[in-house]
């Protein structure tokens, strides 16, 4: 019997050669964050979350998403069940086979390029992936929790996150009233909710950052530390604020519902003509 391997979908497939008499089985399994359904990224982010090497987490993403049951260890691998066309195939699998088949998983090793989030948590489904359609104040508390996240490693500034990134069948964060915005809620993620919520808020940093580039700029705090302060983090929420309302408090409720894309243009904007002032200033 010889294997050949394809992976893009999660299934088996065999056929038969009958003039060598072998049996080509095709497994197939995601091969990018893009292409994992939503189970199966929740169940990726789960096992992120238990193991800590990755070739562990990708030889069980191998073995769950190809149906593969093992059954044994063999002298040079394993003997294993496959389901094909709807009957469980023996299948032995020899270690070298399996470090090529897993490589097709490489996609786990980096976050960069992560562009899918879960879907719905608690009972909530998510907003827009890139916040398209959220509202500057909104943006704020989730940039709030997520800064305040990085700084202290506080697991629960996550669940707080995620209040902000996911909203109800009324459109409304968990604890939230119309009208009025919430600083906190009794919503506790699971593990893998909580790394997923990270994970998509880091990715739609990532994007923010590289659209409104003159705004989303790292300010050393002079001893070349970059870590921002509870303090820093309400200095710079009242700074936006101020500088979209000028300075004129009637504004803020109006600037607050403002879409956050339209907001943070106008802010990178802002920062630009700031930058530019500058330069002009330092040539004279």
């Amino acid at each position: 019997m010889t294997r050949s391997r394809t992976l893009k979908t999660a299934q088996a497939t065999s056929s038969t050669d009958e003039k060598s008499r072998t049996v080509n089985i095709n497994l197939t399994a995601p091969t990018s964050w893009r292409a994992l359904s939503q189970e199966q990224l929740r169940y990726v982010l789960k096992l992120l979350t238990v193991y800590t090497d990755k070739t562990e987490v990708k030889t069980v993403m191998f073995l769950k998403f190809c149906g593969i049951e093992v059954l044994k260890k063999t002298q040079f691998g394993w003997k294993c069940l496959v389901p094909v066309n709807g009957l469980r195939q023996v299948l032995y699998l020899e270690s070298w086979q399996v470090q090529s088949f897993i490589h097709q998983f490489d996609f786990i090793d980096t976050y960069e390029d992560m562009d899918c989030r879960l879907d719905a948590v608690c009972g909530l489904v998510a907003v827009d992936p890139l916040l398209h359609g959220v509202s500057f104040g909104d943006y704020l508390m989730a940039e709030k929790y997520f800064q305040i996240y990085l700084a202290t490693k506080d697991e629960e500034m996550l669940d707080n996150l995620a209040c902000w990134l996911y909203i109800d069948a009324n459109g409304l964060h968990p604890g939230q009233e119309r009208g009025k915005l919430r600083n906190d809620t009794d919503m506790v993620l699971e593990p893998e909710e909580r790394f997923g919520t990270f994970l998509w808020y880091y990715h739609v940093k990532k994007i923010l950052s590289g659209r409104f580039s003159n705004f989303f700029q790292k300010v050393d705090n002079g001893d070349g530390d970059f870590t921002i302060s509870s303090r820093q983090i309400e200095e710079q929420y009242n700074i936006q604020l101020r500088a979209l309302t000028d300075g004129d408090p009637t504004k803020e409720n109006a600037v607050l519902a403002l879409d956050c894309w339209r907001a943070l243009t106008e802010l990178d904007a802002k920062a630009r003509e700031a930058l530019e002032l500058e330069k002009m200033r330092s040539k004279n």
